[in-house]
């Protein structure tokens, strides 16, 4: 019975993300995406706005908590790199650059339907484009499409951890994409 509990908890401890993979996920998926038509550095102040949410993630109440998660996931992996950016001014740079995150589509199995379905309950999904902008001008600077999926196999062997780290790779992955292009 302890050798059964012992590699239940193994097996749990091993599907948590760590902060190298998270890193090296997103610096992989980063370089996957198409590039803005200048620099982020060009930029004097930098200003990241509430996520836009679709139809499809509107019309469920469970959806759209889970949307203020990752929201929340990415301000906190976004924002101090911005306020970092604006402290520090130049006088080449000038303008405002916006991002405003678009979620099309977004389906995070919760660890109670990985419990009794498993991989049935299907894969996880986020779907978000980065819509970044010049503030003054309206100009599109860059669009890029953060597309990701938790495996419904993987999210049954871990009973839902990585359908939960799905969250940290995409914010990791939108603030990597800025750091790319700075």
């Amino acid at each position: 019975m302890r050798y059964t509990l012992f590699l239940a908890l193994l097996l749990l401890v091993g599907c948590a993300a760590n902060p190298e993979t998270v890193q090296s996920v997103a610096a992989t998926e980063s370089a996957r995406l198409a590039k803005p038509t200048r620099p982020f550095s060009t930029f004097a102040h930098y200003e990241l706005r509430q996520m836009a949410l679709g139809p499809a993630v509107e019309r469920e109440e469970g959806k759209v908590e889970e949307a203020r998660d990752l929201e929340n996931r990415m301000r906190a992996a976004i924002d101090p790199l911005l306020a970092q950016w604006a402290a520090a001014p130049s006088a080449d740079r000038s303008g405002t650059l916006v991002i405003e995150p678009r979620l099309a589509a977004l389906k995070v199995v919760s660890g109670g339907a990985r419990f009794w379905a498993g991989a049935w309950a299907g894969d996880s999904l986020i779907d978000i484009d980065l819509f970044v902008t010049e503030k003054e001008s309206g100009e599109t600077i860059a669009n890029p499409r953060l597309k990701m999926e938790a495996d419904a196999m993987a999210g049954g062997w871990s009973i839902g951890a990585t359908d939960q780290n799905l969250l940290d790779y995409v914010a990791s992955t939108a603030r990597q994409y800025l750091v790319d292009n700075y």
